[in-house]
């Protein structure tokens, strides 16, 4: 019998295509434990690569792309907001004392930090298909698509969404040219605009079934460790899941620290339209489709997917755990209550156990 010891990345590396071992990194990594509407840029630029390579988009302007992985080299060109780069490879940095070292490879031609580079794909859907009279949930599966007031891209522009963000599907109509569109609904303010269908999937019931139900609700428990940034889900005394997190800023003035203690998440809904009003001490933001909420505070606290920005590990938000949308989807169909797929927000008292410290 050999001795030889499996390394877990060369096996996994050989059973896929190097542009899928890639993937797979570029999207898994950022969650390993290790603003207005950003409507931005509207010509972004591409930098291509001939090879095998992820695309990310830049969430937010000021992003630079240096010669090495490292801040203190040659910086190259500034990445502006909603620029598409192709992710060619993945560099852990050894001179970045931060508490997400992920710097990427972008077009052989440099490197820039992942904070603010979110992995996407460019996924068209098939257009064919019937909505539910009460509506269903679905995903952005593009780097980003404009959503109009109306079934016109001369209407007014009232959004820009993002790859990963989650919206409830009202409808599916057609404009005078025979163009498909889905009607979304705006949960905070209760109006609609449309996307172009293609941009957008429709979330089959069977993705989202819960996540080991036969296990009682009283022994699962999810425990936060903000010094570490990181938390764990447990089944009894197993731990069944991890991933970084970024959770709230502190500021002298009290900022949006996330509140410690024990707590349960008794609220849940697949998407949320968050929005926080700027004022002279803080910035606000303004994010349709938030994916994948999990409230576990009557002040509106939750665990929830992320789109605009990709820094897990550091603190980034107000209050709110953020995760990225992959760990957030897991956390909402592990946690209890369970949401009927039929449903877009659904509460009651047998919530999991949340212990922040």
């Amino acid at each position: 019998m050999s001795t030889n010891k499996l390394n877990p990345l060369g096996y996994l590396q050989s059973q896929l295509s190097r542009r899928d071992f890639l993937r797979s990194c570029v999207m898994g990594m950022a969650g390993l434990m290790l603003p207005k509407n950003l409507v931005g840029n509207p010509f972004p630029k591409f930098i291509k690569d001939s090879g095998d390579h992820v695309l990310g988009r830049v969430t937010r302007t000021g992003q630079m792309l240096f010669q090495q992985p490292d801040a203190e080299s040659k910086a190259l060109v500034e990445l502006l907001i909603d620029d598409l780069l192709s992710i060619t490879g993945i560099r852990i940095s050894e001179s970045d004392s931060s508490q997400n070292r992920i710097w990427y490879e972008i077009g052989r031609k440099g490197f820039a930090h992942s904070r603010y580079i979110q992995p996407v794909d460019n996924l068209k859907n098939n257009t064919n298909t019937r909505i539910p009279q009460n509506g269903c949930l679905g995903e952005i599966t593009v780097p980003f698509v404009d959503a109009f007031r109306q079934m016109d891209k001369n209407s007014q522009l009232v959004y820009r969404l993002y790859y990963a963000s989650t919206y409830w599907v009202a409808g599916r109509e057609e404009d005078r040219l025979g163009n498909v569109w889905y009607k979304l609904l705006d949960d905070r303010y209760y109006n609609h605009y449309y996307v172009p269908a293609v941009s957008l999937r429709l979330v089959p019931a069977s993705e989202l079934l819960p996540i080991s139900p036969k296990v009682p609700w009283e022994e699962k428990r999810i425990e936060v460790n903000l010094g570490a940034q990181t938390m764990k889900a447990y089944e009894g005394d197993n731990v069944v899941f991890m991933s970084r997190i970024s959770s709230g800023v502190r500021t002298r003035e009290g900022g949006f620290s996330t509140p410690t203690g024990y707590y349960r998440t008794t609220l849940k809904r697949p998407c949320r339209h968050m929005a926080y009003p700027s004022d002279d001490t803080y910035t606000g933001f303004d994010l349709p489709g938030v994916p994948w909420v999990s409230y576990f505070t009557s002040k509106g606290v939750a665990f929830h997917g992320t789109y605009w920005h990709n820094d897990f590990g550091v603190p980034h938000s107000h209050g709110c755990i953020n995760l990225t949308p992959e760990a957030a989807r897991w956390v909402y169909l592990w946690t209890t209550p369970a949401v009927p797929p039929k449903e877009y927000v659904y509460s009651d008292n047998h919530g999991t156990r949340v212990i922040i410290n």
